[in-house]
């Protein structure tokens, strides 16, 4: 059994807009198709890690939304480094001046 995520992939710097990235990570990552449509990519961490090394410069971020209510996250890549960051849901407080 595993896990399904829809993953969405951003160039934020460093774009030479000749390079396919989203097909080059399929092919590292030994997928047909990762971007559209939901996955099992359990080595996305590192497979990220190591296409990001390879293009020095260029900053990635990769979204994913799980299947899991509120697993939500993003991650930035950039010269084989990573920061990973989830969604944080806040509600508003109770505010007796907005009930209807």
């Amino acid at each position: 059994m595993g896990y399904y995520t829809r993953h969405e992939l951003e160039i934020l710097e460093g774009n030479d807009n000749q390079t396919d990235y989203a097909q080059d990570i399929c092919d590292l990552a030994d997928y047909i198709d990762l971007f559209d449509e939901e996955v099992k990519w359990y080595s996305h961490e590192e497979d990220m890690k190591t296409f990001s090394a390879k293009h020095q410069n260029t900053l990635f971020k990769l979204s994913g939304e799980g299947k899991e209510s509120g697993d939500i996250w993003i991650e930035y890549h950039k010269d084989g480094k990573m920061q990973r960051t989830k969604a944080n849901i806040v509600f508003d407080k109770y505010d007796e001046s907005k009930l209807e």
